[in-house]
């Protein structure tokens, strides 16, 4: 069983690793993508300004004589803005909003661009590019590519669309009571914080309520279920069969996966009684005696019952002997006068 849990714990491993490696490849993709559309969207703008310099100049010193711009390929879109500009850059995942202050159905100000100083009702949102869209506000000249215009009843090559502004670029605009007279007045919110779920004006503890949902819209047909249908009881739990045949199980998971925890008590007690047979197999080989062993054995059985080697009288005025004789000639060195 210790085998399996240690094949499970693997998998899991190997599988982490390889999530983190196709996380960082992603990435690593999501950059290089975000940096050619920051190219791409950089060139674009570099090249419209250097045709509205060029156009420009010549409208001044040509005159009446300047040639027309909205002719061939641009006679109905002439001046339109490019639709990859309608859209922001995607912010990535680490460096968004974790409060988003405004919702659909505030009022807000804009607080800088051609809009500055107007104020109108915020028709969407988009988290991920943090940007809203204002009603009415920021209009765009952009012309329709003409395969989109196949299959709608609407054929103008030029619409006007709402170009969402950057969510530091506006404020939200409540009607609070004056401190001292009392009036209600518009007032432009500066900055909201946020505290399970409601928004507050830091500072003065005022809480701004978030903008009424509309209720959504249910249209009955005729291939729809009927509620009575659906709160109907068809099956009643008991205690005494499954909710569901055993076999299920194993189609909603893999019986062979070794990402597996949870296995049957039949698996269970077999891989048991498998990891009791290997430890007994262990036990028998540590028992188990050779010929090198038995020898092995005996000689260290001998060598117990001797003791220690204790050296005798001869052995002890030899080794004095040596000692003198090395001393004579000066191999010994004596030691330095205290």
């Amino acid at each position: 069983m210790q085998k399996v849990l240690r094949r499970t714990a693997l998998a899991e491993r190997q599988a982490a690793r390889a999530a983190k490696v196709r996380k960082s490849k992603r990435a690593s993709e999501q950059r290089i993508l975000d940096r050619q559309d920051s190219v791409l969207r950089r060139r674009s703008a570099i090249t419209n300004l250097k045709q509205a310099r060029i156009a420009r100049r010549e409208d001044w010193q040509l005159g009446p004589l300047a040639p027309r711009r909205d002719v061939g390929a641009q006679k109905d879109t002439y001046g339109t803005a490019d639709t990859r500009t309608l859209r922001g850059k995607e912010v990535p995942k680490q460096e968004r909003m974790r409060f988003w202050p405004i919702m659909v159905g505030d009022r807000v100000v804009v607080m800088e661009g051609r809009e500055k100083g107007k104020i109108g009702m915020v028709k969407g949102t988009d988290k991920e590019r943090e940007e809203l869209t204002v009603e009415g506000l920021n209009k765009v000249d952009f012309a329709i590519p003409k395969h989109m215009l196949i299959n709608e009843m609407d054929k103008r090559p030029v619409r006007s669309m709402e170009t969402p502004f950057p969510i530091t670029a506006v404020r939200l605009v409540y009607p609070l009571p004056h401190p001292e007279t009392g009036i209600v007045r518009d007032v432009v919110v500066k900055k909201l914080v946020a505290d399970n779920d409601k928004r507050y004006i830091p500072g003065l503890g005022t809480q701004i309520p978030w903008p009424p949902k509309e209720p959504e819209k249910h249209e009955d047909h005729d291939e729809d279920t009927l509620r009575m249908e659906v709160e109907a009881a068809t099956w009643v739990p008991t205690l005494l069969r499954p909710p569901m045949p055993p076999s299920v199980i194993d189609e909603l998971r893999n019986k062979y996966s070794v990402f597996r925890t949870r296995h049957d008590d039949e698996y269970i007690a077999k891989k048991m009684a498998e990891d009791v047979e290997s430890q007994r197999r262990r036990g028998m080989r540590a028992t188990m005696r050779t010929p090198v062993k038995q020898l092995n054995r005996k000689e260290r059985a001998e060598k117990q019952a001797r003791g220690k080697p204790e050296l005798s009288e001869d052995m002890l005025a030899k080794i004095g002997e040596l000692m003198a004789a090395k001393k004579g000639s000066g191999s010994l060195e004596e030691p330095p006068p205290a």
